[in-house]
C-alpha cells in the first residue's frame, strides 16, 4: 500500500469539529463519545438511540449567560431499514427507524458506523423527513438494510421525539 492511499483512509475517519462535538473521537468503524461506543450502545438499548454531549465552540470569554460559548447538542444512532431509488429520479432514499422530523439533523455529519466500505460516495435523501429531499447526506454507495447510520443533532433531542410514531404512506409504497 502506499504512503498516500494509506494517507486516504487514515483521513477518512477524522471527524469534522464544525459539525461534531469535542468529546466524539473516530476509531476505526465506531464513533466514541466521552469514551462511550455508539455502535455498542445502539447493540445494547436498541436504534433510535440518543447521547446528549456539551457542544463546545470558541467564543469571546467576556460574553454572558445570553451568548454562552458552551451548548448541549446530541448525537444519535439510527438503522437504515430500506434503501430504495428516489422518486426525483436522481440518487436514492435511506429509510431510517427513526423520525427525523422530531430532530434537526446536521446532514454533514452523517457517517457509517459499525462497519468498513467502499471510499465511493454519492448523495442519499435521509427518510422519513418532513419535507421530501429536504436531508441529503454523502455516503458510501453500498449502504444496505442493517446498517447503522450515526448523526449530531443541532439540539439536544430526546428519545420519544425521534422514535417512531406517524405512519409514513410512502414506507408501504
Amino acid at each position: 500500500m502506499s504512503t498516500v492511499a494509506r494517507y486516504g483512509r487514515i483521513r477518512r475517519h477524522i471527524l469534522d469539529r464544525r459539525f461534531w462535538p469535542q468529546a466524539a473521537v473516530a476509531v476505526g468503524d465506531d464513533i466514541r463519545i466521552v469514551g462511550e461506543s455508539m455502535i455498542t450502545m445502539a447493540r445494547s438499548v436498541g436504534t433510535p438511540c440518543t447521547r446528549v454531549v456539551e457542544a463546545e465552540h470558541e467564543c469571546d470569554p467576556a460574553i454572558g449567560r445570553q451568548g454562552e460559548s458552551r451548548r448541549f447538542c446530541a448525537v444519535v444512532v439510527a438503522t437504515v431499514e430500506l434503501v430504495t431509488p428516489s422518486h426525483e429520479g436522481s440518487g436514492a432514499d435511506i429509510w431510517l427507524d427513526s423520525e427525523l422530523d422530531g430532530c434537526e439533523p446536521v446532514a454533514e455529519s452523517v457517517r457509517l458506523i459499525g462497519r468498513h466500505s467502499s471510499d465511493a460516495q454519492c448523495a442519499f435523501t435521509l427518510r422519513p423527513s418532513p419535507r421530501r429531499g429536504e436531508l441529503r447526506a454523502m455516503l458510501p454507495t453500498d449502504i444496505r438494510a442493517g446498517d447503522l447510520l450515526a448523526f449530531v443533532v443541532a439540539e439536544p433531542v430526546a428519545l420519544h421525539d425521534i422514535r417512531r410514531r406517524s405512519w409514513h404512506r410512502e414506507r408501504l409504497l
